[in-house]
């Protein structure tokens, strides 16, 4: 199952659709680039996170 396939909860699509609106009322630069890095690294941590869940679940 790849991750698209993975279904969102209503609270994630809100979260998702909250920071695309963001996003394209953002006209500054510099904060979509902040914006993009931050989002970046949150992406990690939740991969990271998933990574460590799954491994203790093997245990």
């Amino acid at each position: 199952m790849s991750t698209s396939e993975i279904p969102l909860t209503i609270e994630q699509q809100f979260r998702v659709e909250r920071a695309c609106r963001k996003i394209d009322e953002c006209n500054d630069v510099e904060a979509l680039k902040q914006l993009s890095k931050a989002l970046i690294v949150t992406a990690a941590r939740e991969r990271a996170f998933s990574r460590v869940v799954m491994d203790r679940l093997k245990e």
